[in-house]
């Protein structure tokens, strides 16, 4: 499958040096760990982006805008937010699926 001309670019930005630099940082400022799962961080973590403005990708002066999260953490994050910004009790829901399936199976 061929990228786009837009995932070209984006895969471009991400090799050079002011963002792997950044990435670093917050593996540092994060003690190494993804913040939903405290989990370590693997090598194959991804720098998620809070901002989604397409428009904003390559602005990084603002590190609080960037959060190092493991792959699944990732696209479960990206996942529940395409409902979250419609539905914020989606997460209510989920929250009683799990707390059910954990009584189910102590």
């Amino acid at each position: 499958m061929s990228l786009s001309e837009s995932q070209k670019t984006k895969k471009k930005f991400r090799s050079c040096k002011a963002w792997k630099t950044l990435r670093h940082n917050k593996n540092v400022e994060q003690k190494g760990l993804d913040p939903i799962t405290l989990g370590k961080l693997s090598k194959t973590c991804n720098l998620h982006h809070l901002d989604l403005n397409e428009e904003h990708y390559t602005d990084i002066s603002d590190q609080s805008k960037f959060i190092l999260l493991n792959k699944l953490t990732h696209d479960t994050v990206h996942f529940l937010y395409k409902y979250y910004v419609k539905d914020d009790s989606v997460i209510d829901r989920l929250v009683a699926i799990l707390e059910k399936m954990k009584e189910i199976n102590k």
